[in-house]
C-alpha cells in the first residue's frame, strides 16, 4: 500500500475509472482515499466503499498529499480558485485534464508546487489503458514514481515531454474512437457477405484484439506482421489494395494530426 493520503476532484467516467482501480488493487485503504464531486449522485457508490466522500472542495485538501484533478477544462479555473492559498507546496497535483498545461495551474495558484499532467484514455476503464505523463519543474522522482504506481492500477504509463501532450492526445487519447470505427467498417463488411451481426461482432473484436497483442508481444515490426498474412494474389491482398486505394493509412494519419491541431486549437 501507498503511503500516501489521495484526493479526487471529479468523479466523472475517467476519475471514477481511476478511483476504482486505486481501490481494486488496494493501493490505499478507502479510509485514505477522498473524492470530491459537486453532483452527489457521483459520490454514492464510494461512500458506499468507505471512501470520504464531498460536494466541497475545502473538506478534501488538509487531508491529502496527491490531489488528482479530473474535471472538464472549462471547470479548471473554479477549481484551481478554491485550491488557491489553502494547498501546501509539499502536496502533489496531477491533472488529467484535457489541454491545461502545468504552468498554467502554477501559475493560477500562485504556488511552486509539484505537479503532473496525465493524458490517460479511455480503456482504463478495463484496466487497459495508457497514460502519458510530463511532469513540471519541481517534480521530483519520488513524486513520479508515486504517480506511476497509481495510474499503472489502470493500464499502462509512458513519460513525454509536455509539449508532446497535444500529440499523445491526438493519437492515444482520441485513438480508441478510431479503432471502434474500424471494428464497425470490419463488422459492416462481414453482415453483407452474408454473416450474422453476432459472428461478424465476435469474429471483428477478437482478430483486432488478438492482432493488437500480437504487436505488443511478438517484437516483430507492424510491417512484417503484416507481411506474414499477405500471400500473393490472395486475399488478403486484393483487400490491402481497396484499403490502400481509399486511403486508409493516411486518413488515419491524418486524424491524428487533425486531433492533435484540435488539441492546441482548444488550449490556446
Amino acid at each position: 500500500m501507498l503511503k500516501e493520503k489521495i484526493g479526487f476532484i471529479g468523479a466523472g467516467r475517467m476519475g471514477s475509472a481511476l478511483i476504482r482501480s486505486v481501490l481494486e488493487k488496494r493501493l490505499v485503504s478507502s479510509k485514505s482515499l477522498w473524492v470530491c464531486d459537486k453532483i452527489p449522485e457521483k459520490l454514492s457508490s464510494f461512500s458506499e466503499r468507505g471512501v470520504n466522500t464531498s460536494v466541497k472542495i475545502k473538506p478534501m485538501i488538509k487531508g491529502v498529499d496527491i490531489i488528482f484533478i479530473a474535471v472538464k477544462p472549462q471547470d479548471i479555473s473554479e477549481v484551481l480558485e478554491n485550491l488557491k492559498n489553502k494547498i501546501r507546496s509539499s502536496q502533489l497535483i496531477v491533472s488529467i485534464v484535457a489541454g491545461i498545461t502545468t504552468s498554467y495551474i502554477r501559475q493560477k495558484l500562485s504556488l511552486e508546487i509539484p505537479v503532473v499532467r496525465v493524458m490517460p484514455n479511455s480503456p482504463a476503464l478495463m484496466g487497459e489503458g495508457i497514460s502519458a505523463i510530463s511532469p513540471s519543474g519541481g517534480t521530483n522522482e519520488e513524486n513520479v514514481r508515486t504517480v506511476k504506481e497509481i495510474l499503472g492500477a489502470a493500464g499502462e504509463i509512458i513519460e513525454v515531454p509536455e509539449e508532446l501532450q497535444d500529440a499523445v492526445t491526438g493519437l492515444s487519447g482520441s485513438g480508441p474512437a478510431y479503432i471502434y470505427t474500424l471494428l464497425e467498417g470490419l463488422v459492416e463488411g462481414g453482415i453483407k457477405v452474408g454473416l450474422s451481426k453476432e459472428v461478424a461482432s465476435r469474429l471483428a473484436i477478437q482478430t483486432t484484439l488478438g492482432a493488437a497483442k500480437m504487436a505488443k508481444e511478438s517484437g516483430i515490426s507492424l510491417d512484417e506482421l503484416r507481411r506474414a498474412v499477405v500471400s500473393p494474389g490472395g486475399t488478403t491482398s486484393e483487400g490491402l489494395r481497396v484499403l490502400e486505394k481509399g486511403g486508409f493509412k493516411s486518413c488515419l494519419a491524418q486524424a491524428v494530426i487533425r486531433g492533435t491541431e484540435r488539441a492546441r486549437e482548444l488550449r490556446r
